[in-house]
């Protein structure tokens, strides 16, 4: 027994020497190594040179190639498989013109010096029709979209006879020239018959990029507008000065009145005050008018202005019950009235003879705010038509236009057209108002001031 004993444990460490043995192998092999310099690497692959290629061409050839990079691609939402598809295959062409670049490069660099001057100068052509093409797809382009998506055969012989120009092309493209977008100018607005205008006489052109950040107290002098422009050599004219132009003069106007009151000497003195400022820093001579002159004429144009201030209402009154500010409102806004942001009242607007809106008539409903008040509970039985006389044109007839609206709500909404007096609209008072109307017209007429038109607009406004 003790003899079988002893092979046993001897079988036993035998087994286990072969089993460390074995893992101190494994963990050997796994153990990073130290890069030797006997170890056996495979060669670098160089590119191969022709033996007629100069020494400085073959050390060129090793240079990155900017002109056969492929270009980088932003990507871009597309509205159509064929664009994507368009953009596929301008990519894989973009691509196989990179493995091409090497030896397109070894070709031109062996030719001769002789036959880089045919093809520069044939490039320069080249580059200069396709910086044309450029242009004129900048300028129509929704034409050229849509025959894009039209026919797909044209757009892949598009592609390819960009091929050879994207070859041909130098390394550096020459970038195209900004064109200056020259925006439609202003129109005038300063008008003698309203303004106090103050000329400034320019020593030199001033463009409108200079002039405009000096113009930060040229906006209101107290209640009354001011307003700047410039006389521009190319359309020989005066416009509110804008940035990108250029200007010989300046005149700077402020208005004489309006529905606040007359030019008075406060706010003239702040108007001159600003001019002189404007001046100074433009290196410009200021014409200053007198100011009791000034002053003189801007009540008279105040004194004309209320002559002819009129405001002429009707009303819709109920024959029955009082109406809830939240009916009127329903109605108002079904018949196109806006309210206004103020909430009191609602505006009718008619296009003038130049497709501007322009306000005709307000609807009031007594002194509800529609926007802040509660239109269930706020009741009335009146409503009023009211139409700013100066400031509507004579050839819309607006009076009628007015009547002819009070006419429908009072069918719709069981009333009555009354005038200011509480008395029924008949058929002799439309005769006499009509003639007070013509009246009005007239005396605007006159002064050159027609209803309805910009300057007295402007003249009846705060």
């Amino acid at each position: 027994m003790t003899l079988q004993t002893a092979l046993i444990v001897a079988g036993i460490v035998l087994l286990l020497l072969v089993v460390a043995y074995n893992q101190w192998q494994i963990r050997k092999a796994r153990r990073p190594r130290a890069l030797q310099p006997d170890d056996d690497l495979p060669p670098m692959r160089e590119p191969v040179v022709s033996p007629v290629v100069k020494p400085e061409v073959s050390a060129k050839l090793h240079e990155p190639l900017p002109e056969h990079q492929v270009e980088r691609r932003e990507p871009t939402l597309s509205a159509s498989p064929l664009d994507a598809a368009a953009v596929a295959a301008g990519m894989a062409a973009s691509s196989a013109d990179a493995d091409d670049a090497l030896a397109d490069e070894v070709a031109v660099a062996a030719a001769p010096s002789s036959a880089h001057a045919p093809n520069a100068a044939a490039g320069k052509p080249g580059h200069a029709e396709e910086a044309g093409e450029s242009a004129g797809t900048a300028e129509s382009h929704g034409a050229a979209d849509h025959e894009e998506h039209a026919d797909h055969a044209d757009h892949g012989e598009r592609t390819e006879q960009q091929k050879p120009k994207q070859e041909a092309a130098p390394a550096q493209a020459a970038q195209p020239e900004p064109v200056a977008l020259d925006g439609q100018p202003t129109p005038a607005v300063i008008d003698p018959l309203i303004d106090c205008i103050v000329p400034l006489h320019l020593e030199r052109k001033s463009s409108g990029d200079r002039i405009l950040p000096l113009t930060g107290r040229l906006r209101r002098a107290g209640t009354k507008q001011v307003h700047i422009e410039g006389l521009r050599s190319e359309a020989n004219a005066w416009e509110a000065v804008t940035a990108g132009h250029q200007y010989e003069d300046l005149q700077v106007a402020v208005q004489l009145a309006n529905r606040g009151g007359a030019l008075n000497a406060l706010e003239f003195s702040e108007f001159v005050n600003a001019v002189e400022a404007l001046a100074e820093a433009l290196d410009a001579s200021a014409d200053l008018p007198d100011m009791t002159e000034t002053v003189a004429n801007g009540r008279e144009l105040d004194a004309f202005a209320a002559s002819c201030d009129v405001q002429l209402g009707v009303n819709v009154i109920s024959d029955g019950a009082p109406w809830s500010a939240a009916y009127v409102q329903t109605v108002a806004t079904q018949d196109g009235l806006v309210l206004s942001r103020d909430g009191t009242r609602f505006t009718r607007y008619q296009a003038n003879a130049e497709g501007v809106q322009r306000a005709l008539f307000t609807l009031q409903f007594g002194d509800t705010n529609f926007l802040r008040d509660d239109l269930t509970a706020k009741a009335g039985r009146q409503i009023t038509l009211l139409l700013d006389v100066p400031s509507a044109t004579q050839a819309t007839k607006p009076f009628k236009t007015v009547c002819e609206y009070g006419y429908s709500l009072a069918q719709r909404m069981g009333a009555q057209l009354v005038d200011d007096n509480m008395r029924p609209l008949s058929e002799s008072s439309f005769v006499a108002i009509f003639g007070q109307l013509q009246t009005l017209y007239d005396k605007l007429e006159a002064r050159g001031m027609p209803a309805g038109s910009p300057v007295t607009l402007r003249l009846f406004s705060l």
